[in-house]
């Protein structure tokens, strides 16, 4: 499981008489990142093309695991919500009694 997303990018390269500098269409790539946000900044990882369905699957588990970590919240938040009420109501009635 890796946190972040993969993207799909084109670029230019560093030699300025490269064609990529001129011709969008002849850019390098595409190639396939990792993303994600750290230390205040976006940061990104190469993930060379013979690395490419490990780091989806990784990329996969991370999705996963969020959509788990999400429904668990969802939970937790609906029991909160049900005990204050409840506390609430007892509160309540002993303030009648």
């Amino acid at each position: 499981m890796v946190q972040g997303g993969l993207s799909s990018t084109t670029r230019t390269c560093g030699k300025l008489a490269c064609p990529c500098h001129t011709d969008p269409s002849r850019r390098h790539g595409p190639n396939l990142y990792f993303t994600w946000r750290g230390d205040g900044k976006s940061q990104s990882l190469y993930v060379p093309p013979e690395h490419a369905e490990e780091a989806r699957t990784a990329q996969a588990a991370w999705v996963r695991f969020w959509d788990i970590g999400r429904q668990i919240a969802a939970l937790n938040r609906e029991q909160l919500k049900k005990r204050w009420t409840r506390d609430r109501q007892k509160a309540a009635a002993r303030s009648t009694s």
